[in-house]
Order: structure tokens, then sequence, then C-alpha cells
């Protein structure tokens, strides 16, 4: 620190001319300048300042450290110009986990839009179902489902979640449309399991159907394979709307059961509490609540949506 201080001493008085106007500049003492000018003159064995009564001037010898300081000096203030610079415009490399289905069925359609819009920022995405701890893994930010339960995190909503039972015309056809939840147990119904713990994913119907028991015809670990078998028609899949919801306009996918349905949690962005905001988490954050927002249908229920169980077939 001693060092520090005399290499600014230096060059101020230099450029100054004068302890006085140096001591002005750094917001010392003048008297603060001339000793670290001193111990510096002392620690080197030279001479850095012809003095008289009215001004100072560089020796040769202090002429050429000046000139070093100066350089140092001035890489300093670009460090940290650099630095101020970076939290006004989003860049850098960002950390982002999100679960599977999110990811690919919300998260990437908009990707190519915000690289455009924020080229300077590296996206570095993890596709990832278990909840992990995001301070421990050093993520920036994260897309989670359900309660947030840890207060050294912030969330900002994203949607609730709705889910539908569908399935395909050319099923319907051969086997009928249940009318209850109940009904279920007389379909083919394709489960999804939680790949970090094998649990099976629950039906949600509104009570008293909050119970009901499914033959497991298929399961899978992945909710993209579930959409595909139910549109090969081989039985009927509970699946998030957003996920369901362009299959049912296209009308390979029928809704039913839609007044049976509730709400099966919501999807937020989180991020650490104790990282103040940076532009490059704002932006990406702003802008997927703006996109987000952008598709309502995939986040009301089927019938609020305007696909309703009577819709189609």
């Amino acid at each position: 620190m001693e060092s520090l201080a005399s290499v600014f001493a230096l060059v101020y008085a230099a450029e100054q001319q004068s302890y006085v106007g140096a001591a002005r500049v750094a917001g010392v003492s003048p008297s603060a300048i001339g000793k670290a000018v001193a111990r510096l003159e002392s620690r080197l064995g030279v001479r850095l300042f012809n003095r008289t009564t009215r001004s100072i001037s560089l020796t040769e010898q202090g002429t050429l450290l000046y000139e070093r300081y100066k350089r140092i000096i001035d890489d300093m203030h670009d460090a940290e110009a650099t630095i101020s610079r970076s939290r006004e415009r989003p860049r850098g490399r960002l950390r982002v986990s999100v679960p599977h289905i999110v990811g690919h069925h919300l998260l990437m359609p908009i990707l190519p839009f915000f690289a455009e819009q924020f080229p300077e920022i590296e996206l570095d995405i993890d596709f990832e179902d278990k909840v992990i701890d995001l301070v421990a893994e050093g993520l920036d930010v994260v897309v989670r489902s359900g309660e947030l339960a840890d207060a050294r995190l912030i969330a900002r909503h994203l949607g609730d979640q709705h889910f539908v039972v569908c399935g395909s015309p050319d099923y319907f056809k051969r086997h009928g449309r249940p009318q209850t939840p109940d009904d279920l147990s007389q379909h083919a119904c394709i489960h999804f399991k939680y790949p970090s713990s094998g649990r099976l994913a629950p039906w949600a119907f509104r009570s008293p159907y909050d119970r009901v028991i499914f033959p497991r015809n298929l399961t899978f670990n992945n909710t993209d394979a579930g959409l595909r078998a139910a549109r090969d028609g081989l039985g009927l899949a509970h699946l998030p709307v957003y996920v369901a919801e362009s299959h049912m306009r296209a009308g390979s996918l029928v809704p039913v059961l839609t007044s049976f349905m509730v709400q099966y949690g919501s999807l937020s962005l989180v991020w650490p509490s104790n990282r103040q905001l940076s532009p490059k988490v704002r932006a990406f954050v702003d802008f997927v609540v703006a996109n987000f927002a952008a598709r309502p249908d995939a986040f009301r229920p089927p019938d609020a949506a305007g696909v309703s169980s009577n819709s189609r077939g």
C-alpha cells in the first residue's frame, strides 16, 4: 500500500508541479505527498524532483519513473472503467439451470431472440430435473417449479402450471372418452416418472378425484416421450398445457376431463439473494418474464386457453 501511495504521489506531483496541487487531486495533505515522495527517493536512492521555493520539476530519473508509473495508473483506470461498463451493459458468462421439459418447450424457442438482443452474454445452460443448490454450484439463475423454501434465494413468478389429460383422435375412436377421472381406470394411461427419484408424477384433479388410481400401461422418464406416445395413440397422457397446446390446436391431441383439472404448481426464476442482480442476470430475467407473459395460453387451464374437451373430435 505504501508503494502504491508513492506511485500516485509521484504522478500527481509531476503533473501539478507542486505538492499542494498533488494533494488537492489526491484528497490528502501536502505533507503526505511530500513524505510519500521522500520515502520513494530514499528507497530508490535517487533524487526524483528538482525543488525550488515555487515549484518542482522531474529529474531525469524521475521522468523515467513517471512514464512507467503513469502507465500503471492509466491501466488501473482502464480496468475500473471496464468493470464499470460491464455492470451497465449485459455481458459475460451466464450459468442457467432449467428442467428439461421447460427448457425444451418454453426456453429454447426464445433463445435465438435473446442471443440476438444480448450478443455479449455467453449462455451456459444445464438441463436438470433434480433440485440443486444453485449457491453451492455457482449458478446465476435457475427455473424452478413449486414453492420456494430457501431463504437465501429470490424468486420471480413466471406462471402457474396447468395440466391436461389428452389422447389422439384415433385412440378415442377405438376406446371412447372418459367422462370422469374414475373412468381412467378403463383406459391406457401414460405416466411420467422423475429421473432423479423414480417417483411417478401425480395426475392432478379437483376433489373428490384427487386419489384416483390409474393403470400403468406405459411409463417414461421423459415428457416428450409420453407426448409422442399419446400422439401415436398408445394411451392418455397428463401433460403441461405448454407442452400439449400446439398439438391440441393442430388436432393431433384431444383434451378430455378439462372441467376436473386443477392448478398444479408454478414456475419461477430464482437467483441468490446475497448477490447483487447483475446486468446479465437482470437482462435474462426480464427477457424470460416478458416472453413467457407473451404466451398466456401456455399458463392457463385448457378450457380458459380456448382448447376444451369438446373443441375437437
